[in-house]
């Protein structure tokens, strides 16, 4: 996961083509605030309520906007809040919740989804993008029984340690992309201490990937899709695992001046207290179960739905996107096929009856219009306008 506020880069390209409303949520986080701490004791379902109160108090404030089509969109944690999210709106709008939102869709981006479709993602993604051998795939395959997240078993792990270590040198949100390694790091730590019980046993000391610095981003320690129960945060890792967020001296030093606090219309410093990327004031918990009963409930009243994924990104990697998606069972309207963009091909699209597309962007990492700003354009200008991809 990215953060447990849903990113922004969607930011870069479709405000182009759409008004986009932004926030900080769940309670908390970036320049949000409350008056009473109870706030920041969150989770799932409390998040999407707060969110759809926010949504209905929004469009009361603007009800200019509020015939306009109205999409929900994210990507990596957001996988839970937007199905979540939406779910409360057509609650909300089933129930007679007023004003009346003009809700169409929602679309996920490289989006945590359900633990064994996230958990069994890894495997066959970095097999197929030749960064293990096929001795190691096909070991893997045999000890574990092609069920890698919650394989306590002694062979599956010396096994899984194999993957670990041929991947270790990469950047998790694109594996294309350079992976910085703070010499710094290499002190005496006794790094064993700080590994899962099941491996200290087959006598690995050395450090994982999870506790290795990233750049462009934090690194989601590997081997931990998201479930029921409290989500670690960010500090509380990095305590736990010497890991460090990015370098956010810049954004930390604007984001606290009490000017551009005034400039954006944000609560000053004294009022909502210092902007943190990475808070420790909050407690969140996964609460909402998988996210597949919610895509199949919004999916099947024909809600549109695009699922898309960055093909190299080993955070969230497309192989779980590709496999929850098939999982529901719908009939293909348009087989697996590239698309286009600027006369090169983009990726790959396989869409599905009940409004339900997944597709790839070729070469992009965990947050694809960072990585991709054309093609993201691209892709999402037709799918809002309701063209062909």
């Amino acid at each position: 996961m990215a953060g447990l506020d849903a990113p922004a880069s969607m930011a870069l390209s479709t405000n182009m083509v759409s008004n986009i409303v932004y926030l900080d949520s769940p309670c908390g986080v970036g320049l949000s605030y409350s008056t009473n701490s109870n706030n920041y004791d969150t989770g799932d379902l409390q998040t999407a309520a707060a969110t759809h109160a926010f949504l209905l108090k929004w469009f009361e404030l603007f009800p200019e906007f509020i015939n306009n089509p109205f999409y929900i969109a994210g990507e990596s944690y957001a996988g839970v809040y937007v199905p979540t999210l939406a779910a409360e709106v057509v609650k909300g709008m089933n129930e007679g919740a007023k004003p009346v939102i003009n809700f169409k869709g929602y679309m996920v981006g490289n989006g945590v989804t359900d633990a064994k479709f996230d958990g069994n993602a890894l495997v066959p993604f970095v097999y197929g993008m030749g960064l293990i051998s096929n001795g190691i795939f096909h070991e893997v395959n045999a000890n574990c029984g092609e069920v890698y997240y919650n394989n306590n078993s002694e062979g599956c792990l010396a096994s899984l340690l194999k993957v670990e270590k041929a991947i270790s040198g990469l950047n998790i949100y694109d594996v294309l992309e350079p992976c910085y390694h703070d010499p710094a790091n290499k002190q005496d730590t006794n790094w064993s201490m700080m590994l899962p019980l099941s491996f200290q046993k087959l006598g690995v000391t050395e450090r994982p990937l999870a506790v290795r610095k990233r750049m462009f981003g934090r690194a989601w320690p590997l081997w931990l899709p998201v479930r029921d129960g409290t989500v670690p945060l960010w500090p509380q890792l990095a305590k736990k695992f010497n890991i460090a967020c990015v370098n956010d001296e810049v954004a930390t030093s604007w984001l606290n001046d009490d000017q551009v606090r005034e400039a954006i219309h944000a609560a000053s410093v004294n009022v909502s207290g210092s902007w943190e990327l990475c808070t420790e004031r909050i407690k969140y918990r996964g609460n909402s179960g998988s996210m597949i009963p919610y895509h199949k409930n919004l999916t099947t009243q024909n809600y549109r739905a695009l699922i898309f994924s960055g093909d190299h990104d080993m955070c969230v990697p497309f192989t779980g996107s590709q496999a929850w998606t098939q999982s529901l069972g719908y009939r293909i309207l348009d087989e697996w096929r590239h698309w286009m963009s600027a006369d090169q091909v983009a990726g790959y699209l396989q869409e599905y009856d009940h409004n339900l597309t997944f597709l790839t962007i070729k070469g992009a990492g965990h947050t694809v219009p960072e990585y991709k700003p054309r093609e993201a354009l691209d892709f999402y200008t037709r799918w809002l306008d309701g063209n062909p991809i």
